[in-house]
């Protein structure tokens, strides 16, 4: 059992409900208190990295949804601190740490290690989390580290813990080091948008935020958030409630698992809707599914106004339809559902007539999935779209579309065909939260030392790839002319869903494949 290194005497932190006091210290939601003082019990003791896992449980109990990074960026200013590093912080709650060159390294060529600080707040419905003031209950099996019914955050906390881990320790051989911690990444990459780049000298990058294991990216999908906003006219008619809920799919994130075919909730729930309207007068009273941009949403509820008369007919139709569905989705949402409850006649109120079915429409129409492929590059997904949310209010019904290019005028083309569609139906189109693309630049020393370092480490050769997914390396290659940027990370899977789970094993591995790059840097 450790102290915690930033349990600091006299401090007294109540931020947002993230800290508590205890003996006129401060900690981290979570800590246990021991004799003697403040201390914190580690799940992962006598596993190696040491320092670096205890780093990822400690990040892991302060709470660090997007937009919520105050305290965990704090907490990396007093980490430094203790350290004797120089640090700084922004507005947006971007941190940077510099660590000098080892012995030796002084005068080499900085080099930037690169991630992000927040996480994907996702939980199972039947969960009672809190991402506000709840630290990540961690679950070990095995060589799997999970969280119970929430995401992980191994979704960056990785690179956090590793960094951590790598600026405490003196034994290392390394080039002058600016560790940079952004904030907001899952969410239009806000924190690397806002960073001031005038303060940064290193011009090689490695970024922590891209895997598996043994695979290297070297470019990056650029990308646009579209909301689409409906309006509705609550009124009052007569019939039986009929509540819709899909549950059982796997989701994960929109731009890794695009082209897995997976199901999404938000186009299933459109898909009832169509077959229900087609059949009878149906009203939407209410509609929600998926709340991140970039997750592919795995649950949707509704309600709808039908005939009294045709409730039976509704839930028939209803059933017959899951079946169809579950026969065309790909074995990973072999737990799809739809779950069916009533009430009885009465009065209620709920949309037109009319605005319910523009309402399907659009939840129709709404592109989702791959929309591009290159087929002289093992048929990779150029650009895509995901209905990532649907929600309802007593005005107006929105709904959401995540976009992702690695080509930008296929990006500008998929926009405008949105404005289209958004026209047709009436409805209002705000394009927000751009963020460049990655290009890839076939010469790279970097890549190649870290590909170099891996087969030396695995006798394997590394794999250089292209991700679908969105990287602030676009950003920092366009803020930082010149940089040259590799990334890594190791196994772990489900990212932006509560099936987010990561390998020790690959966890140590690459570790060590970074303090092996790290010294060859010095070489």
């Amino acid at each position: 059992m450790r102290t915690s290194p930033f349990c600091q005497e006299g401090k007294a932190w109540t931020r947002n409900g993230f800290f508590y006091i205890m003996e006129k210290r401060a900690c981290p939601f979570g800590l246990t208190q021991n004799r003697g003082g403040n201390t914190m019990e580690y799940l992962l003791e006598g596993r190696e990295p040491k320092m670096a896992l205890r780093y990822f449980e400690e990040i892991s109990r302060i709470p660090r949804g997007s937009g919520n990074e105050e305290a965990i960026s704090q907490y990396l200013l007093d980490f430094a601190k203790e350290q004797g590093l120089e640090a700084w912080r922004d507005e947006h709650f971007n941190v940077c740490i510099t660590k000098p060159g080892s012995q030796g390294c002084e005068n080499l060529p900085p080099l930037m290690l690169q991630g992000h600080t927040d996480m994907v707040c996702e939980k199972n419905r039947d969960v009672d989390h809190d991402f506000l003031k709840d630290p990540i209950q961690l679950v070990v099996e095995g060589n799997i580290l999970r969280a119970k019914g929430t995401t992980l955050g191994a979704d960056n906390g990785v690179a956090v813990a590793w960094m951590m881990s790598i600026l405490q320790d003196r034994t290392l051989v390394h080039p002058p080091l600016e560790c940079v911690f952004t904030a907001s990444e899952e969410v239009g990459l806000i924190g690397a948008h806002n960073l001031d780049y005038s303060r940064l000298q290193s011009r090689r990058l490695i970024n922590l935020d891209c895997g598996p294991e043994g695979v290297f990216c070297c470019g990056s999908a650029g990308g646009q958030v579209t909301d689409f906003a409906l309006p509705l006219t609550m009124e009052e008619g007569n019939g039986a409630l009929l509540r819709l809920s899909i549950r059982g799919l796997s989701g994960g994130h929109s731009g890794g698992l695009i082209h897995m075919g997976l199901g999404n909730a938000n186009v299933l729930m459109g898909r009832l809707f169509r077959r229900l309207m087609e059949e009878m007068e149906c009203r939407v009273q209410s509609c929600q599914g998926g709340d991140k941009d970039n997750a592919i949403p795995r649950e949707c509820d509704a309600v709808l106004l039908v005939p009294q008369d045709r409730l039976d007919a509704a839930q028939a139709l209803v059933k017959q339809t899951e079946e169809e569905i579950r026969s065309q989705l790909m074995p990973a949402d072999k737990d799809f559902r739809v779950e069916i409850t009533t009430e009885t006649a009465g009065t209620y109120q709920a949309a037109s007539l009319e605005q319910s079915r523009q309402m399907m429409r659009l939840m129709v129409m709404l592109p989702c999935g791959p929309q591009l492929r290159d087929l002289t590059m093992n048929d990779r997904v150029v650009a895509s779209e995901n209905f990532a949310s649907v929600y309802t209010s007593e005005t107006e019904c929105k709904c959401i579309v995540s976009m992702r290019s690695s080509n930008d005028a296929y990006r500008q083309d998929m926009a405008a065909r949105l404005d289209i569609l958004g026209d047709l139906l009436g409805a209002a189109v705000r394009h927000h939260d751009d963020y460049e693309s990655w290009e890839i630049e076939k010469n790279s020393p970097i890549r190649q030392t870290v590909l170099d370092c891996y087969k030396a480490l695995t006798g394997k050769e590394g794999k250089v790839v292209a991700t679908h997914g969105g990287l602030e390396c676009g950003i920092f290659q366009k803020r930082m002319p010149g940089v040259d940027m590799v990334t890594m990370s190791c196994n772990s899977e489900g990212a932006h869903s509560p099936e987010e789970h990561m390998e020790l094993d690959s966890f140590a591995r690459t570790y060590d494949l970074l303090k092996a790059v790290l010294q060859k840097l010095c070489q």
